[in-house]
């Protein structure tokens, strides 16, 4: 189990929902933490209660669609806390609704947070785990990035994205032998969080809690797994997609309930 006390372990989106959810974990265990959020009430708030408990902690707010911004973000954490050594790349939003009926401008928002934004983070920090030749990036994907899912066309192609980057990025350092930077890449499938109010659960996938998700994330920094897979059925879908021809795994998809999902969902107001 990989030790993180005085790492300085920074949260993307960590100041709600499962990334303030790992924060704590990692504090609690000694870690020194940095929040990136946009939401500056929130921020200040996790801040505040990361230092109650005796945590080392800062909070920025930066936007991570901005290359700017998250630059200088980068570089004021650099001076300020240090090298960061755990990167997760948490923060993410999802646009719910049939392809043509979200605005185009909402599918690029989507996109520009889920994968730009974890390109230009890991960006950011890679080089200064390069440098120490230790690190670890967890980046959070869903199973929406191993199965096409009817009603969050953006969120799915951005999360395959956030699949493909990850492990191209692995292979790129392991090809460098650097294999003491470690990637994980996180595949939930539907989380009851605000963000996806409304959702109903397909069958044989039950609604995960924010609580029950951080300890599986945190367990998957802990152990340095390549990739964290929650619940159970999201590690069948590999296996079902190659034993299936396309369209039957889509009439698969249709009686479990995958593509019906997002049916109701509200979203976090």
């Amino acid at each position: 189990m990989k030790n993180v006390a005085g790492k300085i372990a920074l949260i993307t989106g960590g100041a709600m929902g499962m990334g303030r959810l790992v924060a704590f974990r990692c504090a609690r265990d000694g870690a020194r933490i940095v929040i990136w959020d946009m939401n500056s009430e929130a921020t200040d708030k996790t801040v505040k209660e990361l230092k109650a408990i005796g945590a080392d902690a800062h909070g920025y707010i930066v936007d991570v669609t901005d290359i700017a911004s998250v630059g200088e973000a980068a570089e004021k954490v650099k001076r300020e806390v240090g090298d960061v050594d755990i990167l997760v790349n948490n923060a993410g939003i999802v646009a719910g609704g049939g392809f043509l009926e979200v605005p185009i401008e909402t599918h690029a928002k989507v996109i520009d947070v889920n994968i730009n934004g974890v390109m230009y983070c890991t960006h950011a920090f890679l080089p200064g785990m390069i440098e120490s030749k230790a690190g670890h990036i967890v980046n959070i994907a869903s199973a929406a990035g191993l199965i096409g899912v009817a009603g969050v066309t953006s969120y799915s192609a951005s999360k395959f994205a956030v699949v493909g980057f990850t492990e191209a990025l692995r292979t790129e350092l392991r090809k460098m032998k650097l294999k003491d930077i470690q990637t994980t890449t996180v595949c939930p499938s539907f989380v009851d969080t605000g963000m996806f109010a409304g959702v109903k659960a397909p069958m044989f996938t039950p609604l995960m809690t924010p609580e029950e998700m951080a300890d599986k994330i945190y367990e998957g920094l802990r152990k340095d797994k390549i990739m964290v897979k929650a619940p159970r059925m999201v590690k069948y879908i590999p296996i079902f997609k190659a034993l299936s021809h396309p369209n039957h795994f889509s009439v698969l998809g249709q009686v479990m309930g995958v593509h019906s999902a997002m049916d109701k969902w509200t979203g976090r107001n």
